[in-house]
């Protein structure tokens, strides 16, 4: 078959069978992509910002089925979940609530508020943002005050004497 041509049929078809298994594999890499990308949701039980969604006494939440964690007011912890859509199911005094919640794709780390969620009030799904550090001291470990005492009144470079009994 090498030296003969194939029938401009033949061509056409196998051209068109070689793109769709093109487009099929892209579409299969962008599926495993979006459903097994991992996120962590921190569970944040305390009061917003602004003050107008007050932290519950205590609650119980589960995301997708996984073991319930108990939270207290003013408590947080978090869930590691893979892919966008997520079910919350929060127990407060014995009370089921479900709710629904989407993940953006692009971020790794999310801030659940559980009273917002509760309350329907938006955003409940924040992206988290670690507070800044304290600047450095740039004085901070070049001082030689508590490695060598050295006596004030001695000539660099000369060898120490001990003190005195």
């Amino acid at each position: 078959m090498s030296g003969t041509a194939l029938d401009p049929k033949v061509r056409r078809r196998r051209l068109l069978v070689r793109a769709a298994l093109v487009l099929v594999y892209a579409g299969l890499m962008g599926l495993v992509f979006v459903r097994g990308k991992g996120h962590t949701i921190l569970l944040d039980n305390k009061d917003s910002e602004d003050g107008a969604v007050q932290a519950i006494e205590t609650l119980t939440v589960s995301v997708d089925g996984q073991e319930p964690i108990d939270l207290a007011a003013g408590e947080r912890d978090q869930a590691k979940v893979q892919g966008q859509g997520h079910r919350v199911v929060i127990t407060v005094k014995g009370q089921k609530v479900e709710r629904r919640i989407t993940v953006p794709l692009s971020e790794e780390m999310l801030l659940l508020s559980l009273p917002k969620l509760l309350a329907g009030v938006q955003p409940a799904v924040t992206p988290f943002v670690p507070p800044e550090a304290p600047p450095a001291d740039d004085q901070q470990g070049q001082s030689n005050a508590f490695t060598s005492p050295a006596d004030p009144n001695a000539t660099p470079g000369a060898p120490s004497t001990p003190p005195a009994p």
